[in-house]
């Protein structure tokens, strides 16, 4: 993947400049070493996955960082917890000396206790995902992003889209992991990748992490949770049919939510007028590996299955928070759902306001599908709501309401 070009590269680049040290943060094979060899290819790198590497600083990290005065690499930073209290006091030398270091880290729940520990105010955080859709196919970043954090509303209806509507389902189907989706023409060895991808990620991840959690019981957690993606969550359903309590559930979710495979989406929950369902839903972040967990095996397959519309919507609600995550414009986001199953898919606040997205995975979406987006535009004087479908063209369905074809984003 050397010529793949991140959009979070620029970000990164900044943050260097501005800090001593930043880690990038992400799930396994989503492509963090390749980025961090890119970003600084004349430091030494370290990859700490290497036994006698991770041995050789460990022994004695204060006085490995003192022989070198260039910036370092350090890729999986957690696998070497000795290091961060080491980094603090190499920084701290020269403060105002930005760059120092780059790190990566994949586990998150162990990485951010480390860091907040040793390294709170000398450390920039960042999360690479896996491939965002136009990542992929080597297109520019979508200005929906900009011009909403900018408030440029009107510029939403000169939006040009950015690719044809069979790559962005070949994407959904895909995923964004680099290795498959790169050898995407080799189906057998795509779905080979996913079952080692999610037998590590238990069997090695998991097992290091958290060595007391029962694998075979949180494996089938995981799956189940592949089947609910787009769905709202009751811990209470998922302890009956896993067969555990359900504060270990709950802990299970926080599990998954850390090491960056679920995404949980909260319930929006400003109204006091009318009853609101306050339960979160969520989805596994990567589509592809959430459609293999659920052994649907072919494009064919996906095109045709009856939740089609369901799994459709997680991947461009994925798609849509990872999309101002890499441009690091800061978001909140949430669902919408009251006890009379008004629904809106997906509401982003921030400096713009607060502004609702509904999600349909067809190119004609009726009028009295909007009724629960226009309805929320009047209450909440939303700037505008948003229709992202598979439509041909950018059109205002009326004043406040304008349709989006998801080949725009």
């Amino acid at each position: 993947m050397p010529g793949k070009k991140r959009a979070i590269t620029a970000y990164v680049q900044f943050l260097l400049n501005h800090f001593p040290c930043v880690a990038i943060l992400g799930a396994r094979q989503v492509g963090k070493s390749t980025l961090l060899k890119q970003l600084l290819p004349d430091a030494p790198f370290y990859d700490l996955e290497d036994f006698q590497t991770s041995e050789k600083i460990n022994e004695d990290p204060a006085f490995f960082l003192s022989q070198h005065t260039q910036s370092l690499v350090f890729d999986e930073a957690q696998l070497c917890p000795t290091l961060f209290s080491a980094l603090r006091v190499q920084i701290d030398k020269n403060r105002t000396q930005n760059g120092q270091f780059l790190l990566s880290g994949s586990s998150s729940p162990t990485l951010i206790q480390q860091i907040s520990e040793s390294l709170a105010g000398r450390i920039a955080l960042i999360e690479l995902s896996p491939f965002l859709w136009n990542e992929s196919w080597d297109h520019p970043i979508s200005d929906f992003y900009t011009h909403i954090t900018q408030q440029n509303i009107q510029a939403l209806d000169t939006l040009p889209h950015l690719y044809p509507l069979n790559q962005c389902v070949t994407s959904c189907f895909h995923g964004g992991y680099p290795d498959p989706f790169l050898n995407r023409h080799k189906p057998d060895y795509a779905q080979e990748w996913m079952k080692n991808y999610f037998e590590t990620y238990i069997q090695r991840d998991i097992r290091q992490l958290f060595p007391g959690l029962n694998n075979d019981a949180y494996r089938k957690f995981i799956r189940m949770l592949a089947t609910a993606s787009g769905e709202i969550i009751r811990h209470s359903e998922f302890a009956r049919s896993i067969g555990v309590s359900e504060p270990t559930i709950r802990q299970y979710f926080d599990i998954a939510e850390g090491t960056f495979l679920w995404r949980r989406i909260p319930a929006f929950d400003r109204s006091s007028q009318k009853r609101l369902i306050k339960s979160p839903k969520g989805h596994i972040r990567d589509s592809g590996l959430s459609l293999f967990l659920q052994n649907i095996g072919s494009l064919d397959s996906f095109t045709h299955h009856h939740a089609f519309g369901r799994l459709w919507e997680s991947a461009v609600t994925e798609q849509i928070i990872k999309g101002f995550q890499t441009l690091s414009k800061p978001i909140q986001y949430s669902y919408y759902r009251t006890k009379n199953q008004a629904e809106i898919d997906l509401i982003i606040e921030g400096n713009f306001g607060c502004i609702p997205i509904e999600i349909k995975s067809a190119s004609l979406t009726r009028h009295n599908q909007l009724l629960a987006l226009k309805e929320f535009v009047t209450e909440y004087s939303c700037p505008i709501g948003i229709l992202i479908n598979q439509s041909t063209k950018v059109e205002r369905l009326s004043e406040k309401i304008i349709q989006i074809p998801v080949t725009c984003l």
